[in-house]
Parts: C-alpha cells; structure tokens; sequence
C-alpha cells in the first residue's frame, strides 16, 4: 500500500504540458516565460486540463486505499494496468511503436471504464472514491496520449497510423479534439485507408454488423467532408439522422462539465417512476471564500454571490436549467462539452453550462420537420366504413358460450379485465367491441379496441386493438390472431388503426416509442405483415446564443502561463483549482494595483515558491496576499 500511496504522491507533481495538438513545440503561439503573476500579458491558447493528475485534499491514507482498490478490481483491473503498462512501457524502433501504440488505442476504445455517479453518494459527505476515479481518468488519458505522441513521432505514417491518431481523440474525449480529428481521417483517407476495423471490434449479438459499419462509415465520412464552421447544434441534427449520434454521445466519465477547464466525473441520472433526469456532478474540495470572491468579482448582474448557486446543477428544480423530463446526454465537441436531450424521440434542446452563464443554460433548440413513411401518407386521416361497434350489453347475440356472459345476458366487465390483465399484462375496464371483417373472408370477426392509462416508470396509455374468438377470448391460435394479437408493437404508447384500402379491411400498429409501423393485411387464410419505421424526423436547429458567447466563458486557469511550471509550488497551483483561481484573483489584483502595490504583492509571492508544493501553505499565502479570511 505504502509503494502506491508514494507513486500517488509522486504522480501529483507530474503534469503535461501540451494539449489536443500533439506537439509540444507550436510556432504560432509567443512563448514567453513568466514568472507568477508579474503583470505581463496573459495567455490564451490551450492548456488541457484533462491531462494533469488534480492535487489530493482528502485523506492521503484512504485515498491511497481506493486507488490501489480500483487497479484490483475484478472487473476493470486488466483495463486500469493496461492503461500503467503502457505508461511505463519502453518502446524502440517505429515497428514496436506503430504495433503496441494502435494496439494500446484500439483496446482502450473498445474497453472502456467508466465511472457512474450513484445518486445516493451524491448526498454523501465522503467522494474520496470518486477523486481516486479522476486519476485512474487521467492515467488512461495521458496513456493515449503518449500513444498518440509516439505515433506522431513516425516519419512514414500509413493509413493506420492515421486511423490510430484519429480513433486516439474518439477514446480520450469524444469529438472535443475535432478539427485535429479532421485532420487525421483525412489523411488516413489519402493514404487510401479502407479498413476500419479498428473501430468496429467485436458487435454484440442483437447488433446488425451491417448497421454497425455503415454508421460507423457515415462517422467518418462526415467528419472528412464538415466544414470548418461546423456548429454544434448542426453536427447533432446531422448525427441523429445519420444515426451515429450514440457513437460520440456520453451517459457518464470524466468530463469539463463547466466548460471551465476543469475536469469532474459527471453522469446522467434517472430516477423515480417518473424517469426524472438530472446530472450529477463530483466536486472539487475548494475554498468557499475564495471560490465566493471569484464569483464576486468575474459575475455580474443581479444574481446571488455565493459560488453554489453557480455550481449546483443538480438542485430539485432544474427546469430554468434543463428539461428534466427528457433523456440527456453528454457532447464532447470542439474544446467545449454540450448536453443534449431527447424527448420522445425527438431532439429538444442544447444546454452548456459554465458560471457565467448558468441562469442562460439553453444554448439552441430544434424545430421538427415530420415525414411519415406510410404509402397512404398521415395515418389520422385514415378510415373504415366497415366497423359495426357492439354495445355491452348486446355482446349476447354476437357471442357464443362465453363465460364473460352471465345467464341472464348480462357482460362482467370486471371479470374480462382480469382475463385480459393475465394475458395483456394491461387490463382494460372499458373494452369497445365491434364487428369487421379483418380476414377478409366474408365474415364479420368479432374485435375489441381499449386503452389503459398505466402510472409506473414515466407513465403512458397502454393501447390494444384485437381479434377475438366467438367466445370473446383473445384469438391466440389462427394465424392472424398470432401476428395481431400477439405483436409487441401493441401495448404501452403504442396505438392501432383498422382502415380500408381497395375494399379491403387492414390494420395499422404504431409503436410510437420504437418509432415503428406493422401493416397487417389477412387474405384466404395468409398474413402479410409489413413493418417498417413510422416517422422519418428532420431537426432545424435555431441557435439561442450569440455564437460570441462562446468565446466569454470563465475558465479556471492560473493567471500565468502553465506550460512553463517552473518549480512544485507553481506545479501544485495547475493541480488545484482553488490555486489556480487564487492566482487569478491575484493577477487581476496586480492589473488593478500601482507601482507600489505591485512590489508588496510581488515580494509577498515570493514567499509561495518557499512551500515546495504544500498545497495548504501555498493557499494561507494567498489569502493573506488577498486578503480573505480563512
């Protein structure tokens, strides 16, 4: 234990120094070396966070124990060493390289460990199991990217190797690195790049092969051909109706959930009979008084001071925020991290979250273009002439021994529920009965149509429309009693529509949440049933944001540039996020200050670089320097 807990240490003062663009070294960008705070120009390019193992607050002792439980974990266990052998793994010679680095990228796309949020530890006061989750994140981010680096060294790269870089980004973040994703696939494709087995790996058995490729095909082949200018909420639009939107969607990791530059784990969670969502996010152990003046001074208009209210995402009553009747999801897309959500099947709405902006989370929607795929087109506009409802109580000169009749003539209505709740798993109270001829055989069949509205999971109407022996039984055994009555397209959000075509009688099933059509058709004794998808959707994105906003976000960075780390104290401010917001606090201080404040703040910093990395010491030095109370 006492090995790990030290190597944990040890790991804290480690970090890397570049982000998405694989090079360490980028012409574009002035490097300048700055020392804390000095008052010279600040930096803006892109230092990823998501690359650098964050400070431990907690526990050192139980928060050595969780990581070195999580490397022993029977299920995740060949995963997480996977990711350290790599890490330590000495590779010589492009050969090795090129074999182990696509090997290394393909297993961990294909195998990935995920860390779900439990909504009961959300209420705990103890996350030290979830802070250990972070490392084990960033070790298998910094495992792909030394993957990714290593084949970027190759001189003579090939079409996998370009396919490696690409699906490298797709394993660490989803599309978060796009326009270096581009790139690649692109050059993957000149190099006449055809297999992409790679990203296929093994399908599970109720998968089609065939979809599977071509979605995962339209992919790639969207990501070659998007413009530059590629929006977020067009890319979803498209992905929906391209049908590779899950492969570049999260329910849960690790995740800038702020769009701050700060990485938490993060997930999806529903709970109720209702299906409520919410998202739920692990916190960083911070400074309140410092988080609360970071606040003050970067927010502003008529909004509480108080860091919570920023932060709170998953509060009882998030409407303001997001819809929490729908599924939501989690979009890695261009250096920024997008939700999503889907309402009956539908595309709703784009939410992004960062403290600026966490009253004004709704960042696009989408209006429904509908197109149904019914020869006869809208299903509502059709009808039958040839249904003959039958009232209750004249079932008695339609019906033969039917023990729901009692002697006197009479229909038990109660009792028919409970023959069908046995059989439907939804009883029906109040059955519509009616005559038609469904097998167009020349006889009238008897039929029944009910609906039940059912109040578990988030509800809906169970809806039936059957064929019925003369005993008013359900019609189990002929051959379009089992394609009718015993299809799963009737039953809950689903309904049914008898209609004529030609002087024939049909029935149309429409699940609605499966988006699905059967036809059935019975003629002399055959069945005919055609099935296919109800709806084809279309989602016009409108855009709720100036598209400048984007560019207004606050992000937690120190207030030098953190490339250039020099010593542990300025390595230990990158790993906190409360040090890297008391720097800032700090520089925007310094901005503020005349020539002799500058030289009190200045020779007062000096005194941080003495704390060799404390985190503790460093932070009483800054609030001194700012003059919060601890």
């Amino acid at each position: 234990m006492f090995k790990n807990f030290f190597y944990i240490i040890s790991i804290i003062t480690i970090l890397v120094f570049y982000g998405c663009n694989g090079n360490e070294n980028n012409n574009d960008i002035e490097k300048e070396n700055l020392s804390l705070n000095n008052g010279k120009k600040k930096y803006t390019y892109f230092f990823d966070m998501k690359y650098v193992y964050k400070a431990v607050r907690t526990d050192k002792n139980n928060f050595s124990n969780a990581l070195s439980n999580y490397y022993q974990d029977e299920v995740y266990s060949n995963i997480l060493n996977r990711n350290r052998d790599f890490l330590n793994k000495k590779l010589v010679g492009d050969n090795d390289i090129k074999k182990y680095s696509i090997d290394f990228i393909s297993n961990a796309y294909h195998n990935r460990y995920e860390a779900k949020i439990d909504s009961f530890d959300l209420y705990g006061e103890d996350f030290t199991s979830y802070y250990a989750y972070e490392y084990v994140y960033v070790e298998r981010n910094l495992a792909l990217k030394k993957a990714r680096d290593l084949l970027l060294n190759i001189k003579n790269k090939d079409a996998d190797i370009y396919f490696a870089l690409f699906l490298s980004h797709l394993a660490t973040d989803s599309l978060y690195c796009f326009s270096d994703m581009q790139k690649y696939i692109k050059e993957w494709k000149k190099s006449g790049g055809t297999n992409i087995n790679m990203i296929i790996g093994i399908v599970n058995e109720h998968e089609n092969i065939n979809e599977v490729y071509s979605n995962k095909m339209n992919l790639i082949n969207y990501i070659i051909d998007s413009p530059e200018d590629l929006k977020v909420e067009q890319l979803i639009a498209d992905a929906y109706e391209k049908k590779f939107l899950k492969y570049i969607s999260k329910d849960s990791g690790y995740l800038d959930i702020y769009n701050e530059n700060n990485y938490n784990i993060s997930s999806i969670i529903y709970e109720g009979t209702a299906h409520i969502s919410y998202i739920g996010v692990v916190k960083d152990i911070v400074n309140t008084n410092i988080m609360n003046e970071y606040v003050r001074t970067y927010i502003t208009g008529n909004r509480a001071y108080n860091y919570e209210n920023f932060y709170n995402i998953e509060n009882s009553s998030p409407k303001e925020k997001y819809d929490e009747t729908s599924d939501l999801y989690f979009l890695e897309f261009n250096k920024n991290t997008f939700i999503y959500s889907i309402y009956e099947d539908k595309l709703k709405e784009i939410y992004y979250f960062n403290p600026k902006f966490i009253k004004n989370t709704r960042y696009a929607s989408y209006e429904t273009e509908e197109t149904f795929n019914f020869r006869l087109g809208d299903d509502r506009k059709l009808n039958s002439d040839n249904i003959k409802y039958i009232k209750a109580n004249d079932l008695k000169n339609f019906a033969n021994n039917s023990k729901f009749i009692s002697s006197d003539g009479k229909f038990n209505a109660d009792e028919y529920a409970e023959y069908l709740y046995d059989i439907l798993y939804f009883p029906i109270y109040y059955p519509k009965f009616f005559l038609c001829d469904i097998n167009n055989d020349g006889k009238d069949d008897i039929m029944l149509t009910g609906t039940y509205e059912h109040s578990g999971g988030r509800g809906g109407t169970a809806s039936y429309t059957v064929v019925l022996k003369d005993n008013l039984e359900l019609d189990l055994e002929s051959a379009l009693g089992k394609s009718l009555n015993g299809s799963s397209r009737q039953g809950l959000n689903t309904y049914q529509k008898v209609y004529s075509e030609n002087g024939k009688n049909k029935i149309l099933l429409i699940d609605m949440d499966a988006n699905m059509y059967q036809d059935i058709f019975s003629e002399n004794g055959v069945v005919n049933v055609d099935e296919f998808s109800y709806k084809t959707y279309k989602f016009k994105p409108k855009l709720l944001w100036k598209e400048s906003m984007l560019d207004e976000v606050l992000k937690t960075d120190a207030g030098f540039d953190m490339s250039k780390a020099a010593n542990d104290s300025e390595r230990a401010i990158i790993s906190d996020k409360t040090l890297r917001i008391a720097d800032k606090l700090i520089g925007n201080e310094l901005e503020k200050a005349n020539d002799d404040k500058k030289d009190e703040i200045s020779s007062k910093m000096n005194a941080i670089e003495d704390k060799h990395g404390d985190i503790i010491q460093i932070e009483n030095e800054m609030l001194n320097i700012l003059g919060i109370d601890n």
